[in-house]
């Protein structure tokens, strides 16, 4: 095969043409068509939206499912309403706090749709019947495999093509990513390189030079220690060990590690902790003294209630085979100790957090601000305080408040929503422009008529406060810049929390795929590959390259430019199973995928001369020809034997491709030679099947029906991969082929 390429590529198989014929076949053959003007309803998208649309369009065609990651603020809602126009049904799933703002732009765009909350997919499941497109917003709160909800979300994904949208998809690993990612891909997800990944993620930020509306700056403040007095966390450290119930284990070091930070949070957070661990301690040492020693499910169960606890009838429960008196007695003394500690923190208050609250309005009078907590005791007991200073307004899970009472919520976020500077409330008293709230408002809401933020306390995770800040920094802001104010715990509770420490590194993960963490305390290192942001810089090239002058399909033969200024051999735009595909290639005749590569080789053609002339390097480019062919045959083999796309160093990760292996085996065996040729096309189609990546639901499907290889269950099998490919996979263009080509001239590689 390699010898009639080259001898193809003798015959005028390749046409000499200018560097910017070649650029812009490149560009046409990567990009796609340039996106034209788009209005959806009473929406017209900015062209950043624009260019997404069209870039998910082409990605749920090839892969089933992609995932939308572009930063808090650009307008995610609108770009997936605009895809999903395209689509008979729409099927959002999202918190159930979301379901306003999805309702307003589904209204704006003039489409319908059906919403499911996410929180019910934990309770009641989901129908596993197909639909045309299923949105998912806010999809890194399905990064647990472990969950209902999570099973729920990945049968409804089953059959039916899936855009996920997360700002912040990576929480705590890169794992977070990867179980997003197999709702679509299957287990094989988490054997893909972050080259992989880039396929299926547009994720823009608005550093990255992109068309946008304005956005306004983030201002760091420095972040304030409020705490003085640390008595508190000598006693809560000093406390005695906790008794677990009878199918848990002792986690003295979780339960201190809770209290310290309710503590560095407010006085009152802790004061609500210490209630109801004293609450369940009353209902685990009745328990016991009942001799009976109930289960952290029954504990849970009893009702608790201000400072008392309902209690079941302790004598209905087992009988208790593990001696009591002496975890009665450990637990006597944890309980007295947790109530001196209570008694002694209903002694303290938060004045410190309301005088560094009142300091922040005092320097920014006419500014809307928003306070963000983890807990409702620190937002009420915050709002208590500062509700005499007037326009001040709360908002948790049991409501909004303002001084005269209980107000709608939505009458709230409307006076930080946007467009509403004009709007007056009627009674000046309910208008609010400092509002304490809990990170319930910190998804999904815009709040950019806010330009001040406030940190009450640091939640685990850097991309909670990326989402807290997200809220205000948003495309379309009136305001220059949106500036941050954080509370943060003192040196010694730090050592034992390790909050920032955990912030930062949560914020490097993050870093390594997305770039620069928009929280502002931390930046990529210097080695960070920023796997996703180079893949975004590459494009951002690219697409500077289109032109009119495209020679992509010409009968003149495939383009090939010959460029100065690279150590690379060949950059070129290749057809790979019918995927448009940038492959590099190094002097060495390696080729490459790698963003940052790729990152490296474009920019180097964005700036490079023609080197004129109209002869090719034949040599050089039956090299570049021959390192493409061994690299697309190597991906084949990888991609046979269950290797992530494109990726030769990852494992093997895939039950259901040995369970498929083993029903094509099971299909050839002991067959009747009547019946040959049936059972050798089925067993070709099953092991086809095994080597494309297969939404996680149907894996779960493929593995038990494997379990029992008869003509019904194989028949079903073949049904069933042939309902959950992507339209791209069932009608491909298998092999490499060359589009465009843009070679670099010897002498430069040589120097």
């Amino acid at each position: 095969m390699l010898a009639k390429t080259i001898d193809a590529m003798q015959s005028d198989a390749f046409a000499r043409v200018s560097l910017t014929t070649a650029r812009a076949t490149i560009a046409s053959c990567f990009l796609g068509d340039e996106p034209a003007q788009l209005r959806v309803g009473d929406i017209t998208l900015h062209p950043h939206q624009r260019s997404a649309v069209a870039r998910l369009q082409r990605t749920l065609c090839r892969h089933g499912g992609a995932l939308l990651c572009d930063d808090v603020g650009l307008g995610k809602t609108y770009v997936a309403l605009a895809l999903a126009n395209a689509y008979d049904s729409i099927t959002i799933v999202a918190p159930a706090a979301l379901a306003p703002m999805w309702r307003e732009a589904l209204s704006a765009t003039h489409l319908a749709a059906e919403f499911i909350s996410a929180e019910s997919l934990g309770r009641s499941g989901a129908a596993e019947h197909k639909r045309a497109l299923l949105i998912v917003d806010e999809a890194h709160h399905f990064r647990n495999p472990c969950t209902r909800r999570y099973a729920a979300l990945a049968r409804m994904c089953m059959l039916t093509p899936a855009l996920l949208l997360s700002a912040t998809p990576l929480h705590n690993s890169r794992d977070d990513l990867s179980a997003i990612a197999a709702l679509f891909k299957g287990s094989r997800a988490y054997a893909m390189t972050n080259g992989d990944l880039a396929q299926i993620i547009v994720r823009r930020d608005s550093a990255g030079g992109l068309e946008l509306g304005h956005v306004p700056v983030v201002v760091h403040a420095p972040a304030r220690v409020i705490i003085t007095d640390e008595t508190v966390l000598d006693m809560i450290l000093a406390l005695p060990a906790p008794v677990p119930p009878s199918d848990g284990s002792v986690a003295t070091r979780l339960v201190i590690l809770g209290l310290v930070r309710q503590w560095a949070s407010s006085n009152a957070a802790l004061i609500g902790a210490l209630k109801r661990r004293i609450a369940r301690s009353h209902g685990l040492l009745v328990s016991l003294d009942a001799g009976r020693y109930p289960t952290a499910a029954e504990l849970s169960a009893w009702v608790y209630t201000g400072d008392a606890v309902q209690l079941a009838f302790a004598e209905l429960l087992l009988p208790a085979t593990t001696p009591l008196v002496a975890l009665a007695a450990a637990l006597r003394q944890h309980v007295h100790a947790l109530t001196a500690l209570l008694a002694f923190a209903r002694e303290l208050d938060d004045d410190a957090l309301a005088v560094f609250t009142r300091e922040i309005r005092a320097a920014h009078p006419d500014q809307k601000i928003i306070a963000f907590s983890c807990y409702a005791e620190t937002a009420e007991a915050l709002y208590k305080s500062l509700k005499r200073d007037g326009h001040v307004g709360l908002l948790t899970a049991r409501g909004a408040m303002i001084a005269s009472g209980p107000v709608d919520r939505a009458e709230i976020l409307a006076q930080f929503a946007p467009n509403t500077t004009t709007t007056r409330v009627a009674n000046d008293h309910a208008n609010v422009n400092l509002l304490v709230a809990t990170d319930l408002l910190s998804e999904g809401v815009n709040l950019q008529e806010a330009s001040i933020l406030i940190n009450l306390d640091l939640p685990w995770t850097a991309a909670r406060l990326e989402q807290r800040i997200g809220r205000l920094a948003r495309i379309g802001s009136r305001h220059q810049r949106v500036v941050s104010y954080s509370v943060t715990p003192p040196q010694r509770a730090e050592q034992f929390l390790h909050e920032l420490e955990i912030i930062a590194r949560k914020s490097d993960i993050s870093a390594q795929l997305f770039g620069g963490s928009a929280i502002g305390q931390r930046v990529a290192r210097p080695d960070t590959p920023e796997t996703i942001k180079h893949g975004e810089r590459v494009r951002a090239i690219i697409d500077k390259w289109r032109g009119p002058d495209s020679r992509m399909g010409s009968r003149h033969g495939t383009p090939v430019a010959v460029a100065h200024g690279t150590r690379f051999s060949a950059l070129g735009s290749w057809l790979v199973d019918g995927t448009p595909t940038l492959l590099a290639c190094d002097e060495s005749g390696r080729i490459s995928t790698d963003p940052p590569c790729l990152t490296a080789v474009t920019g180097a053609v964005d700036v490079a001369d023609d080197a004129g002339g109209d002869s090719l390097d034949a040599a050089r480019l039956a090299n570049v020809v021959r390192a493409a062919n061994a690299w697309y045959e190597q991906r084949c083999a990888w991609l046979a034997v269950g290797g992530a796309d494109g990726s030769v160093n990852a494992p093997v990760f895939r039950d259901s491709q040995r369970s498929l292996a083993r029903v094509a085996d099971a299909a050839t065996a002991n067959t009747s030679f009547a019946r040959r040729s049936q059972t050798a096309a089925t067993a070709t189609r099953l092991r086809i099947a095994a080597a494309t990546p297969l939404p996680l639901a149907v894996e779960w499907s493929l593995e038990s029906l494997a379990d029992s290889p008869d003509d019904a269950a194989v028949n079903t099998i073949l049904d069933l991969v042939d309902c959950a490919r992507p339209p791209s996979n069932r009608v491909c263009d298998s092999g490499i082929r060359c589009v465009a080509l843009i070679l670099f001239a010897a002498e430069t590689i040589a120097r």
